[in-house]
């Protein structure tokens, strides 16, 4: 921190010196001319009218005239200097030859030759005020404005910087875990560059870990899983008393739970990191897609007395790919299965903005307003009507909003007509291409 204000500093600094330079020597020799003429111009009347009054008395009686008559009733400086006491520059002769005066002292003072024996030269002082109140201002406010400009060209590297590691973090946040940014050596903000790479490094490092172990555990898990299914089944052959039957049928639904649970995370697993197959997308029958992805699901909804209707004036068509849409729609009327009632309905539109809206309505409790985000998470359950009891792994939810991710589109949740909730994944067309 302490570099990047020294760096300000000398920057700042920088910039106010090239900017005195460039006002006053740079705006100085571009305007001397038109200030020349202007000076000139504005007191050529009183060049006049003194030479007049000055051409008609003898050189040595023209500074007490000047003194006595003419000096009270001007308000500016007078007076007449011998010619030994005027030494002209180069510049100074060739004023004289173009306007037949001298100006000096930034055009406050002018140099009248006078004709006559000695030669002599009348001096008109101009008061300063204009210089310390009027010409200080402006110079001010012209070299504030030069500064500022030069400090804008330094700080706009830096801004670039500065928006290229913003886009870098929020890219980072969407899930694009290899994003680094990329800063020059003289780069201001260099060492917040690398201390961000140093943490995304890190950061992906522990994701990668935790994805490896999650998968790992999960492939692991099938094998004790199938060995317990084994055994369990052989229990069951074995004659137990009708006493234990109920606890063989616990086991049963335990490890089936277990099985669903590891299913669902190795889909999990995959779909965080996606692959060619994870987003190829194709265009498929709509029916054919919807009937095959629904049979799966109808046993169970006929188990709990629930009617799934499918709207019609669905596109004969969609793009998308079928087998993790097929696991979405599955894990939606699965999770409306649970908690309805009685009925769900379910459909598949085109909207005319080009994106495919599929919708799964059911007419159970519903989701409070707070909790309609939460539900998206890996492993949540909300703790009222939609809890443990109704079973589910707590990854239905969170897959579903994967898939609609390798879709680029959204999952949202709101009020169902039915009076339950309504689940809408929403993704484009255009994606399919």
């Amino acid at each position: 921190m302490l570099k990047f204000l020294v760096r300000v500093v000398i920057v700042v600094l920088v910039s106010l010196g090239l900017a005195y330079l460039f006002v006053d020597k740079g705006l100085g020799t571009l305007l001397k001319p038109m200030v020349q003429e202007v000076a000139f111009q504005s007191l050529r009347g009183q060049f006049h009218e003194l030479h007049e009054r000055l051409d008609a008395v003898p050189p040595a009686q023209r500074d007490s005239l000047l003194r006595e008559q003419v000096q009270p009733h001007y308000g500016i400086a007078l007076r007449v200097l011998p010619a030994e006491q005027v030494h002209l520059t180069e510049d100074e002769r060739e004023q004289r030859q173009v306007f037949g005066v001298v100006m000096r002292d930034d055009f406050d003072t002018h140099l009248v030759p006078l004709p006559g024996e000695p030669a002599q030269w009348l001096e008109l002082r101009l008061p300063n005020v204009f210089d310390t109140v009027v010409a200080l201002s402006v110079w001010l406010c012209l070299g504030v404005v030069v500064a500022v400009g030069l400090l804008g060209l330094w700080a706009l590297p830096m801004w670039r910087d500065m928006d290229a590691l913003r886009n870098a973090a929020l890219r980072m946040g969407q899930g694009e875990l290899s994003q680094r940014v990329r800063l020059s050596r003289i780069a201001g903000i260099r060492h917040v560059g690398e201390s961000f790479n140093q943490m995304a490094e890190r950061i992906a490092a522990l994701i990668e870990n935790q994805r490896s172990l999650t998968n790992a555990v999960s492939h692991e898990l099938r094998t004790p899983l199938a060995r317990l299914s084994f055994e369990v089944d052989m229990l069951g052959r074995g004659g137990l008393p009708p006493t234990h039957q109920h606890v063989l049928r616990d086991m049963r639904a335990d490890i089936s739970e277990l099985e669903s649970m590891v299913a669902e995370l190795l889909v999990y697993a995959r779909l965080e990191r996606p692959t060619e197959e994870t987003v190829r997308l194709e265009t498929v029958d709509t029916r054919d897609w919807l009937g095959e992805a629904l049979a799966q699901v109808a046993h169970q909804a006929q188990a709990r007395n629930v009617e799934c209707r499918v709207a019609d004036g669905h596109p004969p068509h969609v793009c998308l790919h079928p087998r993790y849409m097929s696991r979405a729609l599955l894990n939606l009327v699965q999770n409306a299965v649970r908690y309805a009632h009685g009925r769900i309905d379910i459909a598949l539109t085109h909207s005319p903005t080009g994106h495919f809206e599929l919708i799964v309505d059911d007419d159970g409790p519903g989701i409070p307003v707070a909790d309609r985000e939460r539900i998206f998470e890996p492993f949540i359950r909300l703790d009222e009507s939609r809890d443990r009891g109704t079973g589910g792994a707590g990854l239905g939810l969170a897959i579903v909003q994967r898939v609609a991710a390798g879709h680029h589109g959204s999952i949202c949740v709101a009020d169902s007509p039915l009076g339950g909730a309504r689940f809408v994944l929403r993704w484009a067309a255009a994606s399919a291409a």
